[in-house]
């Protein structure tokens, strides 16, 4: 009789063994890569930035919008890179801004060195005006020489050279009083002689606080190169041929506008 083959029938078992696991390896596979697209780290995409517009200027700072944001991330403007990537959360970021010049600015997220993310366009950076004329209405004070002859319309200061300040207009004398910041108080202590209400054209430089704000400035009296803000309650020393002159500004206004003579006037 003939005896069975133990080691063919091993090999079938074997056989059907490896069978099997491949097919469960190849089931595995598509879970596989559907957890690998499901659970991956989706790549960062920029949104917006703000402001879009700033003032040429130093150590200033823009915010990033976006989705999948995270650190070791890096911006440039154009091919300007920026100082910083400071991560606040998977949508947004903030930048310290290089120094850069006016113009119009493209947007621009790097993995390392794989541009990832672009805003065309993004960021316009616009030329500090550095001359700037205002009307302020408000009053001379009282003049400690009494002897010198009292402002009138067309008075420069100084009268010679670059003038800062001139006057456009004047009114009557009357009361007044002299208005001093207390912190964020105004104290008005009035003053025994009249004031003379006037309109003044003065001539200011800009220069922008760290909150982006600008302020016009105009430089400070003789022996204080502190330099004074055009605002209200401020109060200016004019040089003058007699000395210097102190006016108290109560309201700052852009220029009113001249019409344009008609032809042939």
């Amino acid at each position: 009789m003939t005896q069975p083959d133990d080691s063919r029938r091993g090999a079938v078992r074997f056989n059907l063994v490896d069978v099997a696991v491949a097919i469960v390896i190849l089931g595995l596979i598509p879970l596989a890569y559907g957890s690998y697209l499901l659970f991956r780290a989706q790549p960062p995409t920029l949104v917006s930035v703000s402001p879009v517009q700033l003032f040429e200027g130093h150590n200033q700072r823009l915010e990033i919008d976006g989705t999948n944001l995270r650190p070791f991330l890096r911006v440039s403007f154009n091919a300007v890179q920026a100082r910083s990537f400071l991560i606040g959360s998977t949508k947004y970021a903030l930048v310290d801004l290089p120094d850069l010049k006016p113009g119009v600015y493209d947007v621009v997220l790097y993995d390392y060195t794989q541009e990832i993310a672009r805003l065309p366009k993004a960021l316009t950076v616009v030329p500090m005006v550095t001359d700037v004329e205002l009307e302020v209405v408000g009053a001379f004070k009282p003049q400690a020489d009494t002897s010198a002859a009292p402002p009138k319309v067309g008075d420069k200061f100084p009268p010679a050279g670059n003038a800062i300040a001139e006057v456009i207009a004047l009114e009557a004398p009357g009361p007044g009083d002299l208005r001093l910041r207390v912190g964020d108080d105004t104290i008005r202590v009035p003053l025994r002689h009249a004031v003379l209400p006037a309109t003044l054209r003065v001539k200011c430089y800009t220069a922008r606080r760290p909150d982006g704000s600008v302020r016009c400035l105009v430089p400070g009296s003789p022996g204080n190169d502190e330099p004074t803000v055009v605002a209200p309650d401020a109060l200016l020393t004019l040089p003058s041929l007699s000395g210097p002159v102190e006016f108290q500004i109560a309201a700052v206004r852009a220029p009113a506008a001249t019409s344009p003579s008609p032809a042939g006037r």
